[in-house]
Formats: structure tokens, sequence, C-alpha cells
């Protein structure tokens, strides 16, 4: 299954390749070490960054082109708003996200 598909994130972005490339780019660069970053917010107990974190991933996942990103971080941001911590879905959200960014890698 993929979870980045280029033609609903250029659909998005006005069918520009240029801008799609620079978010891409932007995304990998602002979260290739997410799932450590995340772990840490978690072992800090830091709801309130790893709501603000997901939250922004959220905010670019349609831009990027994944919907189960954009449905993983919403569900997660849904949780988090309301201080619950649910391992399985953080579990989920950052197995999603690691496939994300290694589809990313190879557009």
């Amino acid at each position: 299954m993929g979870y980045v598909d280029k033609k609903i994130a250029l659909q998005y972005l006005a069918n520009s390749e240029r801008l799609f490339d620079k978010i891409k780019t932007s995304f990998l660069n602002s979260y290739q070490n997410a799932e450590e970053d995340i772990k840490k917010l978690l072992d800090e107990r830091n709801i309130e960054e790893l709501h603000r974190y997901v939250h922004s991933i959220k905010g670019i996942s349609l831009n990027i082109g994944s919907m189960t990103l954009y449905d993983d971080s919403s569900a997660l941001v849904e949780k988090l708003k309301k201080e619950e911590i649910n391992l399985p879905l953080i579990e989920n959200f950052i197995e999603t996200l690691n496939y994300v960014l290694l589809e990313l890698k190879q557009l």
C-alpha cells in the first residue's frame, strides 16, 4: 500500500511540481528524526509539545499527498488535545510516518 500519492499532493498545490519538491525536502529535513523526537517528548511527558509536533505534521500531510498520515495524525491530535496518551495510536502514527518518509525519499 502506498502512503504518498503525488497526484493528491499536486491537487493541493495547484499542480506545482516545484512547490511539491520544496515541501517534500522541507518535510524530510524537519522530520527525519521524528521517531526519536516523539519518544523523547513521551519520556518527558510533554503532552503539550507532542500535540504541537503531531499537529504540525497533520497540517502538512495533505500537501505531501498522504491521506493515511493525515488520518493517523488527526486521530492522535484528538487524543492529545484531551491530554490522553494512547500508545497504540502513537505507535501506529510513528509507523505511518516512517513509511511516508521512506516513500518521499524515493520520489
